[in-house]
This record gives structure tokens, C-alpha cells and sequence, in this order.
């Protein structure tokens, strides 16, 4: 236990042997206290050391690193294509149920809008000639004003939804259509012309060929998900309408520096790689990402191309490094 030794001062009076006695012995009280300080301060050191703060770098020896089958390889410019994946289902029209139903209603509201005005016109006539009442005339003046008012009203549903007047307004309707659901999210990676492969449980072998046509224009009010409509190749007729279906969609590629996914660690605050420094050296790096694909991760920042990263066994070194800032230091 460290602490000071507590020194007591002499009453005034003659100075005898006792006194100078007295004074030998403080001394070596003092003298203690100043050892019993140091060896604090030497206990507080080895404290310290037995809990050295972890460290960004691991250092290995060639025959460690070749047994624990570290591999790297330089970081690279390349374009990267990733891949959105889409589920929903197949379907004779490139409309959704809820879609029909708007136009449908559409269609009707723009029926009765003609026939209300039609028979508005004629009755203007027989009225002009005194056939008519002014009655009915006015009566059938209400008729068209509703009717075109219910029209009018079904066409601002249709422009919401991004919908034409006619269903046969896109693309060819006697091929087969996938409706994909897209979540808001993914909205700006998806365009109009991308190629989509398109796979179902019925056929799970067979790859079928797709194009985006086009991105309904409105979101589902409850699920806050965008429709993309998907033109598939069936020259065979293998597939039917409401058939569930997966969809890969090939965006745009985009050039940049990519990697590995085997390179990139993942933890709470972000991305990091191993560069290796050489000699041994293994350094535990930030990185940030953008796109990713099946194998590879689009790195926008925090690394530089040339730079040589751990490709395999980054999760070895990553245990290595936590394993020696753990390690207690040697005591004599």
C-alpha cells in the first residue's frame, strides 16, 4: 500500500542525545517515504503497461502469414454493375390489379361523359324548336355536368398514378409482363431500357430475358413501393400470368475503385481493410463504400489505387490484432 509517512515536529527545548537520535530516525522514515514513492510510481507503470492501448496494425512473420493463408492483391479502377434484386409476379397486361381498377373507372367516367353531353345537344336542339321542356333541358344540362365533372376526376386518378387513358398505350400487350415491386429507396437506380433476368419456381434452371419499360410514376399509398414494368421473352409460352417471379436488374455500371467483398471488415462505426505495408506489416484502414454487387464493393473514399489490401484473411488479422491488445505485458 503507497502513502506518506507522517513526521512529527519537535517540541522547543534543549537539544539532548534523545533529540539527535530523533533526528536519525526521521530520516530514515523520509527515506522510506521516498522508496514507498517510487515504487509507486513503478507499480503505476506496469498498471499501465498491462493494458496498452490497441494498436491499428498487426505485425506478422512470412511463415505466419503463409500458415494462416493471408493473401492481398493491389486496389483496382473498375466499373462496377451491381445487380438490384426485385420480386413480384407475372401478369398478361404491364398493369396492376389496383392499376385496371383506376383505368377501368376511367374508361366508364369518359362513357358516360359522352353520352351525357350527346344527350345534352339533342335536347338543346328540340328545345330551340319548342319540342322540348325547359325542364328536361335543364335537367339534362346537370346530367353533363356531373358526367364531366366524375370524368374529369378519373383522369386527375389516372395522372397520378402516372397511368394513359388506354391500356394499349405501351409497349406490345401480347407478350408477357413482370410487375416488380421497388422499394422508394431503389427508385433512382432503376431506368427505363436496363436488362432484367428473370427466374420463377415453376422453372428454376431456365433464365428467362426482360427490359424495363417503364417505373410507375406514383408510390403505393400503404406500402410506399414503386411498380416496374417488365417486357419478358417467352417464345416458348412457358410462362403463365400470377406466376411469382424473382428479377435481377443489371444497372448502370459505374466506374470507380473497387475490391473484394472478402476484403471489407464490417463493424458498428463503418468499412475497414487491411493495407499491407510490407515487412510483415498489416494496417487496419477506414474506407467508406458506395455500390455493391455479389462480389465485389465500390470504394469512394479512404483508399487509393495501388494500394495492396488483404483480399483473404482479414478476420485473422482483425482476431490477431484484438488478441495482442488484450495480451497482459511481462513482469519481472
Amino acid at each position: 500500500m503507497c502513502g506518506k509517512y507522517p513526521i512529527s515536529r519537535r517540541l522547543p527545548g534543549r537539544r539532548s542525545k534523545n533529540a539527535l537520535l530523533g533526528k536519525g530516525v526521521l530520516a530514515g522514515v523520509a527515506a522510506l517515504g521516498l522508496l514507498g514513492g517510487l515504487r509507486c510510481d513503478s507499480e503505476s507503470q506496469r498498471t499501465d503497461q498491462a493494458h496498452p492501448p490497441a494498436s491499428d496494425s498487426v505485425k506478422l512473420s512470412s511463415d505466419a502469414t503463409r500458415t494462416a493463408g493471408i493473401q492481398t492483391a493491389p486496389a483496382e479502377n473498375a466499373a462496377v454493375s451491381p445487380v438490384v434484386a426485385l420480386t413480384g409476379t407475372l401478369a398478361a397486361k404491364p398493369w396492376t390489379p389496383e392499376e385496371q381498377t383506376v383505368m377501368s373507372d376511367a374508361e366508364a367516367a369518359d362513357a358516360r361523359r359522352r353520352l351525357a353531353v350527346a344527350n345534352f345537344e339533342r335536347l338543346s336542339r328540340l328545345s330551340s324548336q319548342g319540342v322540348v321542356a325547359r325542364q328536361d333541358l335543364d335537367s339534362a344540362r346537370a346530367e353533363r355536368d356531373q358526367a364531366q365533372a366524375a370524368a374529369a376526376q378519373a383522369d386527375a386518378r389516372l395522372a397520378n398514378l402516372g397511368l394513359p387513358g388506354s391500356s394499349g398505350s405501351i409497349g406490345d400487350l401480347s407478350r408477357l409482363w413482370g410487375l416488380a415491386t421497388l422499394a422508394e429507396v431503389d427508385l433512382p437506380r432503376i431506368q427505363a431500357g436496363e436488362t432484367v433476368d428473370v427466374t420463377t419456381g415453376a422453372f428454376p434452371d431456365k433464365h428467362f430475358r426482360g427490359r424495363v419499360v417503364a417505373v410507375s410514376r406514383s408510390a403505393d399509398p400503404q406500402t410506399r413501393n414503386f411498380t416496374v414494368r417488365i417486357a419478358i421473352d417467352d417464345p416458348q409460352r412457358l410462362l403463365r400470368p400470377q406466376m411469382l417471379a424473382s428479377f435481377a436488374v443489371a444497372v448502370a455500371s459505374s466506374p470507380g475503385l473497387a475490391i473484394p467483398k472478402s476484403a471489407v471488415l464490417l463493424e458498428g462505426d463503418g468499412s475497414y481493410v487491411y493495407v499491407d505495408q510490407g515487412a510483415g506489416v498489416f494496417h487496419k484502414q477506414r474506407i467508406r463504400t458506395g455500390m455493391e454487387t455479389r462480389d465485389s464493393v465500390q470504394v469512394t473514399g479512404g483508399l487509393s489505387a495501388g494500394q495492396r489490401i488483404v483480399v483473404v484473411g482479414a478476420q485473422i488479422l482483425e482476431s490477431e490484432r484484438l488478441k495482442a491488445s488484450l495480451k497482459p505485458a511481462d513482469t519481472d
